[in-house]
This record gives structure tokens, C-alpha cells and sequence, in this order.
């Protein structure tokens, strides 16, 4: 620890161990390892680099010369198993500062015979079927026993965690030393939720929020998401950016409405969604055309995505919403959005888009041939032997999904999922739901 200084005083973190609890707080994450990168990690260690900077233990985002003792590097160290979170930390974190610290953010592997007075341990998982390769050794030999141990013991003074508790208890083993670890911490540590550095707010609220709380990140609750995005785009500059992959004509009509003011008033507006040839039959197909036809009409630029699944909007590169609500398409009453105003976000949020799109092709589309019923679709990829099924088929008005047992009771209670014995899968009715809907246990 540098000489004469010390963070005992500062309320922020006034214990030695904290735990921040994100769960119930979760956006999945994109592409085919949604556990590598959390969205809401990245707002949180924001958010308390912010306040340890009002508090005075970190240097602010305007000074220019920084002595030696006292730069963000002598004092801080934020940590995580993944590269993909690292690099958003990076970015988040040279807002913050105004320059990007070299040694400031790193995966575990990196730290190892470093330590800091204060040391965030970014725990990353929150998404996704389990959390990853990082957390997947037990014993205490294992590698996750030993990087656990490395970046635990970086601390000097205050050690922070951030972790969603509920997704690592549903997910990590049952005699992992993490899963040991989570529960020390839940007994030992002082804990508090995301909510209390990130806001749950109301769109009203945004009216009347100084320029500076209106640039902190925000939570909005579903019933609050309309309101507070059209807000936003009301008072747009220059741009405005949605990704929906789902499209109903309600929210179309809606939408399409208020963009055309937009557009009319020379702002470029662009929506991403998925390709009408996506659609599971034919009349699909056909509606999903008339609401590209209808968002053109408004003077938007359509951009088609295959097989996306991103909820984005950014408005003039530097308001950022990121969620689980497709805004053209009618969703259920979970639904939960971020508002954050990093302009470096907008860029790594795109990034993220395109190499999921890259990495994820489509499958090709079913055609019928004239003269013949409507058929489910299937991947074309490979024959599919009379029986065989996998998740994602659509075989005889099912819908195949791919569900954990953990999570066997969720599927049911939400998509009134069924077991079928014979082919050892889970399924759906496909008439009455959604792909999107049943989006997570799909491949």
C-alpha cells in the first residue's frame, strides 16, 4: 500500500470483503458464450470506480498529472476470467478516467505476483447454459482452485466481488471450490445489490435528473422500457440504431409512427431485424415483409441479421439500451433494460453484434415446392434420419428444445414445456410460441 494512505474511511467500501449481488439483475449476453462477457458487470465496476472517485481513493477523470502513489494503478485492480469482459471493462474504464491505465484491467493470468490496496474481482457468468471453462475444475489442485486463489489474494486492503450469486449457485458444482467461495463470501462478506450503485428509475424520472445522474447507468423495469427509450429517441441529434430480430405489427405501427417524425426531421434511422426467409411458415413470412415495407415507408434503413437475437438501441452513438426486450415484437412482463450513456460502449456493443452474426450463419430457409403442404422447418445442413431429433427441430407441431435439468421447472412454467421420453428432449408446442420466446434453449 503507498505510504500515508490508506481507504478505511471511505463509505464505499467500508469493509474489507464485499460481495455486490447482481442477480435478478441479468441481460444475456450475445453470440455462442454469452458467460464470457455481462453487461451488467461492466456498469457495476463503472459505477464504483465512479464513486471511489467522488470519494477521493481514486484519481478523477481530469487530472492531468497524477503522482506517482497516487495514479489509478497504485490503488485499484479489476480482475476477470475472461478477455471478452476485459476488453469492455478496458473501454468502460478509459471513460472514466479519461485515459486508458495499462495494468489497470486484466484477466487473472495477468496479475499473478501483482497486488493493490483495493482489488475487484469481476466474476463475469450470468448467461448462458453454465459458466464456462474458468469455473469447470474441482479439487484443490484444479486450475480454477489455483486462479481463484490468485485473484483473491491480490488484495491488499478491500477486496470486492461482483457475481450474479443465483446463476453460479444454479450452475456451479455441487463440490467445486467456487461454489465454496460463493458461500463464504455470502456469510462473511458485506453484501449489497447492483441496485444500490445502479438505479432501478422510472421514465418520468428522466426529465428531471441533472446532467449528471442522467449519465449514470439506469435499470428499467418492463413497463417502464417504452416510455423512457421514446424519450430518448425524441430528443435525438442524429442517429438512431434498434436491433429487434422479432417484428409484430403493434409495436410496429408504433414505433414506425414515431421514426418517421424522425426521419423527417433528417435524422438517419436504422432497424436491424432478422430476414423474412427466417420466419417459421409462410404467412409469417409474408407479415414480416409488410412490417419492413412499413418501417421503409417511415424512412428507416432495414438492415437484415441472420439468426440474431441482440435487444440494442443506441441514439447518436452515445446512449446505449441493452436488454431482453425486442422492441417491435410483443414480449412477456420480464423484460428488463440498461440505460447507460458511455460513448466507448456503443462501439464494442456493435463489434459484439457483427462477430455474433459472423459466427452464427443461418440455416437455409424451407421453400416448399408448389403443390405441397406447408412443412416445419429444418436444418438443411445435414439429412436428419427418420426419428432423429435435436434441438431447435420443429418435427409433427414441436418445437425441440435443448433444457438442463436445472432448469426443466422455468421451461415448464414459461413455455409449458413437455417431456418426450422416446427422444430424450424437451419440446414446445411451436403454434403457440415463439423462437424468441423459447431463445435460450435453442442452438
Amino acid at each position: 500500500m503507498p505510504p500515508g494512505w490508506s481507504t478505511h474511511f471511505a463509505p464505499l467500501i467500508d469493509s474489507p470483503v464485499i460481495l455486490i449481488d447482481t442477480s435478478g439483475r441479468r441481460i444475456p449476453g450475445g453470440g455462442g458464450k454469452p458467460h464470457m462477457s455481462n453487461a451488467v458487470h461492466a456498469a457495476v465496476v463503472h459505477e464504483l470506480v465512479r464513486g471511489l472517485q467522488y470519494e477521493g481513493v481514486l484519481p478523477g477523470c481530469r487530472w492531468q498529472e497524477v503522482p506517482e502513489g497516487e495514479r489509478a494503478t497504485d490503488r485499484l485492480a479489476v480482475i476477470s476470467p475472461y478477455e471478452e469482459q476485459v476488453k469492455a471493462l478496458k473501454s468502460s474504464l478509459a471513460q472514466r478516467f479519461g485515459e486508458d491505465y495499462d495494468g489497470l484491467v486484466d484477466t487473472v493470468h495477468r496479475f499473478q505476483g501483482s497486488q493493490r490496496p483495493v482489488v475487484v474481482l469481476d466474476t463475469v457468468a450470468g448467461a448462458g447454459r453454465d459458466p464456462g471453462f474458468f469455473y469447470s475444475g474441482t479439487g484443490l489442485s484444479s486450475q480454477t482452485c489455483r486462479l481463484l486463489n490468485v485473484a483473491l489474494s491480490r488484495a491488499q486492503d478491500h477486496l470486492v466481488v461482483v457475481a450474479d450469486v443465483d446463476f453460479l449457485r444454479k450452475h456451479l458444482a455441487p463440490h467445486s471450490e467456487a461454489l465454496t467461495m460463493l458461500g463464504h463470501l455470502e456469510a462473511h462478506a458485506q453484501t449489497i445489490s447492483a441496485d444500490q450503485l445502479i438505479p432501478v428509475r422510472d421514465a418520468d424520472q428522466l426529465a428531471t435528473l441533472s446532467e449528471e445522474e442522467l449519465a449514470r447507468p439506469a435499470f428499467f423495469e418492463h413497463s417502464e422500457v417504452l416510455s423512457a427509450v421514446a424519450w430518448d429517441v425524441e430528443r435525438a441529434q442524429r442517429s438512431i440504431e434498434l436491433y429487434s430480430a422479432f417484428m409484430d405489427p403493434v409495436p410496429v405501427r408504433r414505433w414506425a409512427q414515431m421514426f418517421g417524425a424522425r426521419t423527417a426531421a433528417g435524422l438517419q434511422v436504422t432497424v436491424f431485424t432478422r430476414r423474412p426467409e427466417e420466419q417459421q411458415d409462410p404467412s409469417r413470412e409474408a407479415r414480416h415483409r409488410d412490417l419492413v415495407s412499413l418501417l421503409e415507408e417511415a424512412g428507416c434503413r432495414v438492415e437484415f441479421r441472420e439468426r440474431m437475437h441482440e435487444k440494442v438501441v443506441i441514439i447518436d452513438d452515445s446512449v446505449l439500451w441493452h436488454g431482453s426486450k425486442n422492441l417491435l415484437a410483443n414480449v412477456g412482463p420480464t423484460d428488463l433494460m440498461m440505460r447507460y450513456t458511455d460513448p466507448a460502449s456503443s462501439d464494442p456493443v456493435r463489434r459484439l453484434m457483427e462477430q455474433t452474426r459472423m459466427e452464427r450463419p443461418a440455416r437455409t430457409p424451407w421453400r416448399p415446392t408448389e403443390g405441397t403442404a406447408p412443412a416445419p422447418e429444418v436444418p438443411t445442413q445435414r439429412a436428419e434420419p427418420a426419428g432423429e431429433v435435436h434441438p431447435g427441430l420443429v418435427r409433427d407441431g414441436r418445437l425441440y428444445l435443448n433444457v438442463p435439468y436445472a432448469q426443466k421447472d422455468e421451461a415448464k412454467r414459461l413455455l409449458r414445456a413437455q417431456w418426450d421420453k422416446a427422444s430424450g428432449h424437451w419440446w414446445v408446442d411451436a403454434t403457440r410460441g415463439t423462437r424468441e420466446q423459447a431463445a435460450r434453449w435453442l442452438p
